[in-house]
């Protein structure tokens, strides 16, 4: 059995890291690039070395209209062979990957054998890259496209050149062609800014085996469990085994919990339950949430989270805040449309006292580690009533800490009722839901009681 850990030869993007083939592709401009398809469709695959001594794999790859000719870097993945049970010994695989750091992908029609696009790879996540498309009957020109995991952090950028000069240009060449015109920063993550981070979700990891999920279980500022909705303390020996190092927690109650492991050390205390219960959206009487909201709560969690962000800032300013007086609400929009089943769509971004569609979160929250690194998100989920049909209302909540690796790779921390979830997975569990995003600062100082 075999257990692969993926090794990138090229940890984090900069202009002199990304592999170049552009020696290359000239030298194969009429064998594969423009070559009709029945010519290339008969090729065997073709090693070659740029300049530097770098090695390629040349192939062509058949879909059902398209065929793509691919230039792509060799990489290596560390195999650690299993036998009878136990690691035995290391190997070395060798890759050619379309998709690493480097790579570069050319689609064509098959039957007229027009080129459709060039699909260039840079970064450590095969779903950011670079696209570059002509220009429709014109082949004298060519637009340039941005995208994060799904969503376009740029599109139809004018790039200046023939599409054909995309054929041989290098990495530099792109890159100093666009330098001002596609949000490099964006994608750019720095190295060594996420260590407060990690540590605090490690931190919040090795406390997980100790929580216990009780609804609307919190602990007051004093440590003493309350039921966050009656206002009354809660019996302990009721919701969960009486041990003095196991804690019961809500979902809001485990944010509480975190925010506190902050609060606490610089205040004496932790946050005020009844603080946080205050309301941040004026529905108004007269409409249908207006309404609602005088028989439930409609916005809890959106008022729980808003209001933690806007505590821990206020206590480590000595400054009174709100959430809307400390910028704590993530408004950003970085994002020109999406992709939803390889056609472009429209879309609104940040709704104000909504958030975003749950289906941008991770790009999201990639654009949001590279630009706030240091930052983790509290998250308000905004879904469909389970009791009122058509009504949508804010009652879960997580925590979200993104950051990159050593190797310039994207992941997201995700905690949730006491719990750690895939960041997939959480996305997958609020389909047609809606996310909003309160910014809190990590630092070493994260004592959870």
């Amino acid at each position: 059995m075999l257990f692969v850990t993926l090794l990138s030869l090229h940890a984090q993007y900069n202009s002199m890291n990304v592999p170049d083939s552009s020696s290359i592709r000239k030298s194969i401009v009429s064998s594969w690039i423009t070559a009709p398809f029945t010519e290339v469709q008969v090729k065997n695959r073709e090693l070659h070395t740029n300049d530097v001594g770098e090695l390629f794999q040349v192939r062509m790859e058949e879909g059902m209209d398209e065929f793509l000719v691919i230039v792509a870097p060799q990489t290596f993945n560390d195999v650690d062979v299993i036998e009878n049970g136990k690691q035995s010994h290391t190997e070395r695989q060798e890759e050619f990957r379309a998709g690493s750091p480097g790579g570069w992908v050319l689609y064509r029609d098959k039957q007229s054998g027009e080129a459709k696009r060039i699909v260039w790879y840079f970064n450590a996540d095969a779903e950011v890259y670079i696209q570059f498309r002509p220009s429709e009957g014109n082949q004298s020109r060519c637009y340039a496209d941005m995208l994060v995991f799904g969503s376009y952090a740029a599109r139809s950028v004018p790039v200046g050149v023939a599409f054909s000069r995309i054929y041989t240009a290098s990495f530099s060449d792109i890159y100093t062609w666009t330098r001002s015109t596609l949000p490099w920063k964006k994608v750019t993550a720095q190295q060594g800014v996420y260590r407060d981070s990690v540590q605090v979700a490690e931190t919040i990891k090795s406390r997980l085996g100790f929580i216990d999920y009780a609804e609307n279980a919190s602990y007051n500022e004093y440590g003493i469990l309350y039921d966050i909705m009656s206002g009354n303390p809660m019996n302990e020996d009721s919701v969960a085994t009486s041990y003095a190092d196991r804690l019961t927690l809500s979902g809001a109650g485990f944010l509480k919990w975190i925010i506190d492991g902050f609060v606490t050390p610089l205040a004496g205390r932790g946050t005020s339950i009844p603080e946080l219960l205050n309301h941040t959206v004026d529905y108004g009487t007269l409409s249908k949430n207006g309404v609602l909201s005088q028989e439930r709560n409609l916005s809890f969690s959106l008022d729980w989270t808003r209001n933690l962000a806007a505590t821990i800032l206020s206590v480590r300013t000595r400054k009174n805040y709100t959430y809307e007086t400390g910028g704590t609400d993530v408004t950003i929009e970085p994002f020109a449309a999406d992709v939803m089943n390889g056609m472009v769509v429209q879309s609104s971004g940040y709704i104000p006292n909504t958030g975003y569609a749950i289906k941008k979160l991770k790009s999201l929250l990639y654009v949001l580690a590279v630009t706030e690194p240091s930052y983790m998100y509290l998250a308000a989920i905004r879904q469909s009533s389970t009791l009122v049909a058509d009504e949508m209302v804010f009652n879960e909540c997580a925590v979200l800490i993104p950051y990159f690796d050593d190797f310039g790779r994207f992941g997201c921390y995700v905690f949730e009722k006491g719990r750690q979830i895939p960041l997939e997975r959480f996305i997958l569990q609020y389909p047609n839901s809606f996310v909003h995003l309160s910014r809190v600062k990590t630092n070493g100082n994260f004592f959870p009681q």
